[in-house]
């Protein structure tokens, strides 16, 4: 077919181009381009030939600058390499701490939440050589900064993230408690999201909530959750620990006071320590000089509100965990895996919810509380037969004084409810035979109904009970923990179990080994129980201990025996007895007349010297 003439055109060798009016005219085709551009190369100072005789420097000629600088850099090797450095220049000039610890801190904490897994290792095992040696008051300024790196960590979307956040926190509540507590509100709820079972939203329809299952939580293995589990634990004990170590460890025989108890009558003025101490503020509102309102039952009220808003968001999860490894209990593989240690850590933050939220009794509304001291009745007291590595049994032992300070809370707190108070009077009896089988003061049996009434007014306090042998696990820190226990049961057991339990207190004391710490603390308890009923200015009691005067006098009058026997080898217990006789002759009414001449009496070997006649 022949091509048409407007296609020919398009084929022309030389197009002839037509100029329009308002175009611009093309330029011809042999125009030459005389447009150019430049570049320039610029050469950063290099380190190698940078005079750096005047700066602190590394083994690799690197001063801070360089290695700081680097902690930023795209590649991961060169972040680690860089940790490594800092590392490396901290080692050979300590005192870059003092001067330069806010640039160091500022530019490491951003690999807390490093994608590299090295770089976080080398991070936390730098920090963990560092922060420790360095006062908290100094870290206090960083550690809104730090805490906001290791929360978003906590919730990263990464596992292994998380993972190494929460040892991250775990070496801030370490080295800076007081200023990390601060945080307790931003840093409880990353856990809620870690342990919550489920989660609960509300909607904009009429406010309704609906629930939704944590898959997280689901997916846990028994190493992730007992490494989170113990974090939380942490926290929380630093959180709290203005109440759960008090300074007076024999602070709940006071029938006046209470840590913590927003309702006591009077508060006591702070402790002198608290005005020199640098990491928290000087409590100066307690002293009410210009009239303003004191701070410390807002705190306490505070602390308590958290405690319970904690207890109920973690109770489902904490009893999740403990249906699931209760079970070791009824079997003879006590310790073979870590479900042991998730039934102790269950209990250890159970009971710094229920001390921080309830401090002296819990109320019968608190029934999720007493439906799982049900559940631990079921298996108390635990291992009663187990006998083998020495660890889990100290650790059993535990566990069984905490559900036995469950059990007297409870008892102490449900008074009102009848049925439940039924069932916890047994939960106490239970309790207080295992009290009493540690501390080696084991119940006789009581004579028959005939003769119950006849040989009652013969029979003495100190015969009810027959020597045992107490556990050979019971450390002071355990013996300190079971004299609360004692002394709330004896305050919510029947008349006859309160003789019983302090009579055991009083055999313990004479039993107990005299280089032992328990000893001193024994002595102490004994001697506060005989000032809160016989002293010369009577107040509140919450025991009737006259049923125990001659017990109490007997063993004071042996204080003195003891001394002579201690000499120099425990001089806390020595000084914890002169104390304790000072007490009852001063301020009690236990002694009569004859009763202090003997002792004073027995009081002369402890004034004689023997003096060598010859080789002077």
């Amino acid at each position: 077919m022949p091509k048409t003439k407007k296609k020919q055109r398009k084929t022309e060798d030389f197009k002839k181009v037509k100029l329009k009016v308002g175009k611009k005219k093309a330029p011809p085709s042999n125009v030459t381009d005389t447009s150019f551009t430049s570049k320039s190369i610029v050469l950063s100072g290099q380190s190698i030939t940078a005079d750096k005789s005047a700066a602190l420097t590394n083994s690799r000629n690197l001063t801070l600058k360089d290695v700081l600088g680097k902690m930023r850099h795209y590649s991961a090797p060169v972040r680690k390499d860089a940790v490594v450095g800092l590392a490396d220049l901290v080692a050979m000039h300590g005192d870059v701490l003092q001067t330069e610890l806010g640039p160091i801190i500022e530019s490491s904490v951003r690999l807390i939440v490093d994608a590299e897994p090295a770089v976080r290792r080398s991070l936390l095992r730098f920090y963990g050589d560092v922060l420790r040696d360095i006062p908290a008051r100094d870290l206090a300024p960083f550690a809104s900064l730090m805490v906001v790196f290791t929360c978003s960590g906590m919730t990263h979307i990464l596992e292994d993230i998380r993972t190494d956040a929460i040892k991250f926190l775990d070496l801030l509540v370490h080295v800076a408690p007081a200023a990390v507590a601060q945080h307790s509100s931003t840093i409880m709820r990353n856990f809620f999201s870690l342990l919550e079972t489920k989660t609960a939203t509300k909607t904009a329809d009429a406010g309704r909530h609906s629930e939704s299952v944590n898959t997280r939580t689901s997916l846990l293995t028994q190493g992730s959750r007992l490494a989170i589990m113990q974090s939380c634990y942490n926290y929380m004990t630093a959180h709290a620990r203005s109440v759960l170590e008090p300074d007076d460890d024999l602070w709940f025989m006071y029938a006046d006071r209470s840590v913590g108890n927003a309702n006591a009558k009077t508060q006591a003025l702070p402790s002198i320590d608290a005005y020199f101490y640098t990491d928290s503020p000087a409590p100066f509102s307690d002293l009410g000089l210009f009239g303003e309102a004191s701070t410390a039952v807002d705190t306490a009220a505070s602390l308590r509100a958290q405690s319970r808003e904690s207890f109920e968001r973690l109770f489902p999860f904490l009893q999740e965990t403990w249906m699931e490894s209760a079970t070791i209990f009824g079997t003879n593989n006590i310790g073979a895996d870590r479900s042991l240690e998730l039934c102790a850590l269950v209990l250890q933050i159970l009971q710094t919810l229920w001390r921080t939220a309830y401090v002296d009794s819990v109320p019968a509304s608190a029934r999720d509380l007493i439906g799982f001291l049900r559940r631990c009745m079921v298996y108390f007291p635990f291992g009663r037969q187990y006998s083998g590595d020495a660890q889990v049994e100290e650790t059993l032992l535990a566990m069984n004084i905490k559900v036995c300070e469950l059990a007297a809370l409870v008892n102490l707190g449900v008074a009102e409810d009848e049925d439940v108070y039924a069932e916890s009077q047994g939960w106490a009896q239970r309790a207080t035979r295992f009290v009493l089988q540690t501390i080696g003061a084991k119940p006789t049996k009581p004579p028959s109904a005939g003769k119950a009434e006849q040989e009652a007014p013969k029979r003495q306090v100190n015969q009810l009970l027959q020597a045992s042998t107490p556990n050979s696990h019971l450390r002071p820190e355990l013996f300190e923990r079971l004299l609360l226990v004692l002394w709330r049961l004896a305050r919510g057991s029947g008349h006859k179990d309160a003789e019983l339990l302090i009579a055991g207190a009083v055999h313990f004391a004479r039993s107990c080994a005299p280089v032992s710490a328990s000893k001193t603390l024994c002595i102490r308890f004994l001697a506060r129980a005989i000032e809160t009923y016989w002293s010369r200015n009577p107040g509140s009691c919450l025991l009737d201990l006259a049923p125990l005067h001659a017990l109490f006098a007997e063993w004071v009058l042996s204080l003195p025996k003891l001394m002579w026997q201690l000499r120099d080898r425990n001089q806390p217990a020595s000084a914890a007895a002169a104390y304790a006789l000072r007490l009852v002759c001063q301020r009690t009414r236990l002694l009569d007349d004859s009763a202090v001449a003997t002792l004073q009496a027995s009081l002369v070997p402890l004034f004689c010297v023997n003096v060598p006649s010859k080789g002077v």
